[in-house]
């Protein structure tokens, strides 16, 4: 598939059809060693007067070009005679994978909690993980579906309607999310997409914050200590990885806004957020892993020990214990807590991005930061301005949720070498590798197509 790569990526001559490696690397049904790989992305290299690099409109030719005179049957489903057939097997293989997606839903919540189960509790539980999975699974059909029905519609396969149009009409038709769930989809789906702009960015200056991981920590730095300082002014309603400490007791003015002694307060923090860390990992693992346990038992302990890495827990613990020493110490040295305080030792702690520089983390710092700045402005403001009053009407979150998923479903295909991996498995579990055997195919055809 031809790809459009940034400047510090391209190792070919100017082409209309360059491939990079790394896509080339994942068809190796079709090519299995080095020296063939390399043969074909330069059969695909070969320079056309006047064009460059493959750009976005490029990229739609060489797509069109190779699925000329060719159904959605011969891309999507060529193991069903009829679309009808197809949707009949879509109902009858998607719902497992969907279930199995949301797993660590499942799992995780239960473990962090900890504690004071109810029969409410877990009733809510099971069923909110029953319905987000049920409608994902019709989110899935939908949007598998819709791939036929647009060729339909068109009479040819369509660079945007193959995924990233299916993505975003099957997220508007599913039936409503509860709110928690829509924006943990919503939120995740978000995050992935930013990811990916920023891998495909030509802005210097994301550039750089895509190659140095000490601008990256600066830029998390900053978001941390705005988070931190809205947090505390009570201003905002939001999730984040920590909060500043609340008093449950009448506290002298020159002390600590948190009970019980500073070096607890802090040790409570370190091993609780590790301990969540290490939980987290655990789960992942657990719920990725835990078919080896019937498989191949004997793989299953060595397998876990390498899915279950120490970076999640110690960046969680080292993040919240600075931020918490940092505000003790602050206290102590101005004689009393102060709401400044929360921004200076937000921004210090921001330094353990370091130890676990993930584009999740600084997706989700960024999100947050806008989040919680708008969140802010809106309930501070004495008075609002007719343009918020208008906006406050936006369903964002829904608009978000839509457009995210179809742009996903779109990159998943066709710039899959910046996809982030949770992408794929969300899009292969709800489809039942469906949507990769797509990918092989047009790779297929387009390593048969003879390109004049």
């Amino acid at each position: 598939m031809c790809v459009e790569l940034p400047n510090h990526e391209r190792p070919f001559p100017p082409a209309v059809g360059v491939m990079s490696l790394t896509f080339f690397q994942r068809v190796h049904t079709f090519c299995h060693s080095p020296a063939a790989i390399r043969r074909v992305a330069v059969r695909f290299s070969q320079p056309v007067a006047g064009i460059r690099w493959c750009s976005m409109s490029e990229l739609s030719k060489c797509f069109y070009q190779v699925t000329a005179g060719r159904s959605c049957q011969d891309l999507c489903h060529p193991e069903y005679a009829t679309c009808w057939q197809s949707f009949v097997g879509l109902t009858k293989t998607l719902l497992p994978g969907c279930y199995k997606l949301y797993l660590t839903l499942l799992v995780i919540p239960p473990l962090l909690k900890g504690g004071d189960y109810t029969k409410e509790y877990w009733k809510n539980h099971i069923l909110g993980y029953a319905s987000v999975s049920f409608k994902t699974y019709i989110l899935a059909i939908s949007g598998l579906t819709l791939q036929c029905l647009l060729y339909k519609l068109f009479g040819r396969l369509h660079y945007y309607c193959l995924m990233g149009v299916p993505g975003v009409l099957s997220a508007a038709i599913v039936p409503k999310l509860p709110r928690v769930h829509l924006r943990l989809q919503g939120i995740t789906y978000f995050n992935m997409m930013l990811e990916v702009m920023i891998k495909k960015s030509e802005w210097r200056w994301l550039r750089t914050l895509r190659r140095s991981r000490l601008w990256a920590t600066v830029a998390f730095m900053l978001f941390s200590a705005r988070i931190m300082h809205l947090l505390r002014t009570a201003t905002v309603n939001q999730f984040w990885i920590m909060y500043p400490a609340t008093a449950k007791t009448e506290r002298p003015a020159d002390g600590c806004r948190h009970d019980g002694s500073c070096r607890a307060y802090v040790f409570d923090g370190v091993w609780k957020y590790a301990l969540a860390g290490f939980t987290i990992e655990t789960a992942r693992a657990l719920v990725s892993k835990g078919a080896l346990m019937f498989g191949a038992p004997g793989r299953l302990w060595d397998e876990l020990r390498h899915a279950i890495g120490p970076a999640l827990p110690l960046f969680l613990g080292t993040y919240v214990g600075s931020y918490r020493s940092i505000s003790c110490w602050l206290a102590h040295r101005t004689g009393r807590e102060r709401p400044g305080h929360a921004r200076l030792a937000g921004l210090l702690s921001g330094i353990s991005y370091l130890i676990y520089p993930k584009y999740q983390i600084f997706t989700l710092a960024f999100t947050k930061f806008l989040e919680m700045s708008w969140e802010h402005y809106h309930n501070t403001a004495k008075r609002k301005p007719h343009w918020m009053v208008l906006l406050q009407r936006v369903p964002f979150l829904r608009l978000v949720h839509m457009l995210s998923i179809g742009y996903m479903y779109h990159a998943l295909v066709f710039h899959s070498h910046h996809s982030p991996p949770f992408n794929s498995k969300c899009v292969n579990y709800c489809s039942d590798f469906r949507v990769e055997r797509i990918k092989q195919r047009l790779v297929a055809w387009m390593l048969e197509h003879s390109w004049t």
